[in-house]
């Protein structure tokens, strides 16, 4: 069938062609859009609110529940000497590094480390972040491997300020 969207007596023929959408055609584009948009819905992002992101399943609430975080980290720190190209103190410590990384990785299953190094302030950093529920077991055994590996880095020359700290680190 076919639907006239203006009079005949108005338009040229060839206008009047043009202006003629069969529902065929009508049916064919529906089915067309009802196909592709799902699709395309796919690839729209997400509406989150902004304090959704901060929250954690089953984590421990901070700053009157606006927060909460279920990620500890320990984060081994120092200072080293000269350039960071090409510091030997710093070099020294990503020996040590190498050697307990493993060991540092098998702390838990759902770990990241992050190694920080700042060429300005000479920091070196080495931070390690485990779900909540691991973290207590990793304390009680006092952070194994921390004692060896700071000890190590305590005796390379050029070392200096060797400090640890217990935070909170959350992706949001």
């Amino acid at each position: 069938t076919t639907t006239n969207l203006v009079p005949k007596t108005h338009l040229s023929h060839n206008t009047q062609s043009f202006v003629k959408i069969t529902t065929n055609n009508m049916k064919i584009s529906i089915a067309f859009l009802a196909a592709i948009i799902p699709s395309v819905a796919a690839f729209a992002p997400v509406a989150t609110p902004a304090f959704a992101r901060t929250q954690a399943l089953n984590g421990v609430p901070l700053a009157n529940g606006s927060m909460e975080f279920d990620r500890v980290c320990r984060e081994w720190r120092c200072k080293y000497e000269g350039d960071k190209v090409t510091s030997e103190s710093l070099e020294s410590i990503a020996k040590v590094l190498e050697e307990y990384l493993p060991t540092i990785k098998g702390v838990s299953e759902g770990i990241t480390v992050n190694r920080l190094i700042c060429g300005g302030c000479l920091d070196f950093k080495l931070q390690m972040t485990v779900p909540l529920d691991d973290f207590g077991p990793w304390e009680e055994k006092g952070f194994e491997p921390e004692a060896e590996f700071l000890e190590k880095i305590k005796a390379i020359e050029g070392v200096s300020q060797v400090e640890t700290q217990t935070i909170t680190n959350m992706i949001i």
